[in-house]
């Protein structure tokens, strides 16, 4: 058995991807010839976003991956031999290792905060973002459909200082790392670029639901019916809040995964209330972007006496008023008696 040697010629190479960065290295030339073995590499990765190392094995002579460019990328690989010429066992060399470190330039405290995006119903995005009085900044993407990065085309802004940026169905791509870079300048100096990566199936908010129809169904229930949001959602990504109460009450939810829900109880005394929202289901995206609230749908109902409750609250009344006129005559009938008296008398 010998020494395997590591990798030679490690570096970490910015295409200008706003994140993407790309990791290159040469095999060693101890093993660039040889025959009855297999030579593969193992890269280790520093990752930001979730705090970890990550492990790649490859044959491959580089790899690409996600850096924030805030904050150091760290890399290292390996070399790993097996094969006759190691009588099967795995050989692993020592570590070659990298290090790229984040521009330190520009004003303190000139960051933005408080990025957010939202993908409105899978058609069109917009993101905002909070900075420091006086200073204006710009807005520039990536993701792997383009050949390199673009500036939002489409500014918002609050008193001529962009706040954020429209993007149109046309300036994105689904199911891909969507990488964004703000920065700016000013008579001060550079401000500190703020990087941010997203998958755009997880900022997606569906619209409100508008077609939604309530019926009775027996004496006891009701039952609600609505229409997904119209536009790019498949339907079969879609899940559903269904809230209800009685008068005032408090709103109670139910979870649906249809397009049906059905009350377990209807009191037509009461005042029945519904509402509903519905978000991309996990299979479709890793989210809890919730739609809006449709209007308050409320179903109301004159509550109606049974015909035996009309028979015994008609044949109540006629006895009431038979007393009331029985205790008049009476009355009329005493007072005529004790006036012809009061007659004789005299």
């Amino acid at each position: 058995l010998f020494l395997v040697d590591p990798p030679t010629n490690l570096q970490i190479l910015d295409p200008g991807y706003l994140g993407e960065l790309h990791i290159e290295w040469q095999a060693p030339a101890s093993l660039r010839s040889i025959s009855n073995c297999v030579l593969r590499y193992q890269l280790q990765y520093y990752s930001t976003d979730e705090g970890r190392w990550k492990t790649v094995r490859t044959t491959h002579l580089k790899h690409s991956a996600r850096f924030d460019l805030g904050k150091e990328a760290k890399v290292k690989v390996q070399s790993l031999l097996k094969g006759q010429c190691t009588n099967g066992s795995e050989l692993q060399s020592m570590w070659a290792e990298r290090t790229l470190q984040p521009s330190q330039e520009g004003i303190p405290e000139s960051r933005i905060k408080n990025l957010a995006c939202v993908f409105y119903n899978w058609e069109y995005m917009e993101c905002t973002w909070q900075r420091p009085p006086y200073l204006n900044y710009n807005l520039f993407y990536w993701h792997s459909k383009l050949d390199h990065a673009m500036e939002c085309a489409d500014y918002i802004q609050s008193n001529g200082v962009n706040i954020g940026c429209n993007f149109s169905s046309a300036d994105l791509e689904d199911y891909t790392d969507f990488n964004i870079c703000v920065n700016g300048s000013s008579a001060a100096g550079p401000l500190i670029p703020v990087y941010f990566r997203f998958e755009l199936q997880n900022l997606v908010k569906p619209a409100v639901i508008k077609k939604i129809n309530v019926t009775k169904v027996g004496n006891e229930r009701l039952h609600l019916e609505w229409k997904p949001p119209v536009g790019k959602i498949k339907s079969h990504c879609l899940e559903y809040e269904v809230q209800c109460r009685e008068d005032e009450n408090e709103w109670t939810s139910n979870f649906k995964k249809g397009t049906t829900f059905t009350s377990s109880r209807f009191d037509p005394r009461h005042r029945h209330c519904f509402r509903v929202r519905s978000k991309l289901n996990m299979y479709c995206a890793d989210n809890e972007l919730w739609s809006d609230w449709t209007a308050n749908l409320c179903f109301t109902e004159e509550y109606e006496l049974s015909e035996a409750s009309m028979f015994i609250a008609l044949g109540t009344s006629l006895i009431i008023l038979f007393a009331i006129a029985l205790s008049l005559w009476i009355r009329r009938r005493g007072l005529k008696i004790k006036g012809g008296e009061d007659c004789i008398l005299l």
